[in-house]
């Protein structure tokens, strides 16, 4: 009897084994291709398509308002989610705040710069330091690698007097 049951919990152990083993090679397999589809989309630049019907807006400050610097600037985003840059999960980005109408192509990583400023801790407000005058800005939300999807979730333009 103790033989039978011995050969029955060495049986047990040993499937048991063998499903951890499946399950762990799956998850290596998983991530080989993950990590494969990772440098394709970086060495082709290919963007991520944008759910239908995501949007990215402002929060307390819109077309045509007059403000104090430092401005605070608030995200509002819909139809997706928040990550940090370089991390990679379906449907999610985040934030770049475009100031004064710069020119930058939709296809490429967007640069950071002083027109360009990116959240890739995953931040949703800043307080902006603008010069007195009029300014424009408009939200652009982009993917792991700093790309704006295909379409673009992108906010209207808005024009603000700093006062």
């Amino acid at each position: 009897m103790r033989h039978v049951q011995a050969v029955m919990l060495i049986t047990f152990a040993a499937a048991s084994m063998s499903a951890r083993a499946d399950k762990t090679w799956d998850a290596v397999k998983d991530a080989a291709k993950q990590q494969v589809q990772t440098q394709a989309e970086t060495r082709l630049g290919l963007a991520n398509p944008s759910p239908a019907g995501a949007k990215v807006y402002f929060i307390g400050i819109k077309d045509g308002d007059t403000v104090s610097s430092p401005v605070k600037v608030a995200f509002g985003l819909s139809g997706m989610g928040i990550a940090p840059a370089g991390t990679q999960f379906e449907n999610t980005g985040h934030h770049h705040l475009l100031i004064d109408d710069p020119q930058i192509d939709l296809t490429q990583p967007l640069p950071q710069n002083d027109q360009v400023k990116h959240f890739g801790k995953g931040q949703t407000e800043t307080s902006l330091e603008l010069k007195p005058g009029k300014h424009t800005l408009q939200l652009l939300f982009a993917d792991w690698k700093h790309q704006p999807f295909n379409p673009s979730v992108q906010s209207d333009k808005i024009t603000v007097t700093v006062k």
